[in-house]
């Protein structure tokens, strides 16, 4: 397999860094939209909440988190880095992957389900089941990644479990 060069290497670093900082504040973001958002006072008001969420969800995260994978993909298939030869890179597979894999098939679709039940014209809808069950689970799964995802950081950076063959 053909490997980059340096300059093509720090090129996709830099691609991979930026894609994977955006996707750390996108979760961090989805993590504090609930606390910083002023209780709402009108269905309005938790509509507009619901369509940021999913915004930045789905136009922002998502997209990151996919180009994080992507250039992952490309620095182990094209670097002499490679796929397992480290437990930290082994680590950060598993945490990009079941992040995105919970993300695609479970969050994703409750994402869009809550944005589809918004505009149903539910009354008083933070005290709905549907919507409170929305908002444990975002909090919850932004928690969850958060913590995989700051991990994957900083063993990046210390790189422990070095030569696991």
């Amino acid at each position: 397999m053909k490997r980059l060069s340096p300059g093509g290497q720090k090129v996709l670093k830099s691609v991979h860094l930026v894609c994977s900082g955006v996707w750390l504040s996108s979760v961090l973001m989805l993590l504090l939209l609930p606390l910083l958002q002023a209780p709402a006072t009108s269905d309005e008001g938790l509509r507009m909440f619901i369509r940021v969420y999913h915004f930045i969800d789905l136009k922002v995260l998502t997209p990151a988190a996919v180009l994080t994978l992507l250039t992952g993909l490309a620095y182990s298939l094209f670097t002499n880095w490679g796929f397992a030869k480290h437990g930290w890179i082994v680590f950060k597979w598993v945490v990009t992957l079941v992040i995105v894999l919970w993300g695609t098939f479970h969050l994703g679709p409750a994402v869009e389900s809550l944005l589809a039940w918004s505009g149903q014209g539910h009354l008083a809808m933070a005290q709905q089941p549907v919507f409170l069950h929305a908002m444990r689970l975002g909090t919850v799964a932004a928690i969850i990644n958060l913590t995989g995802l700051v991990l994957a950081c900083v063993l990046s950076v210390y790189k422990p479990w070095k030569n696991i063959r």
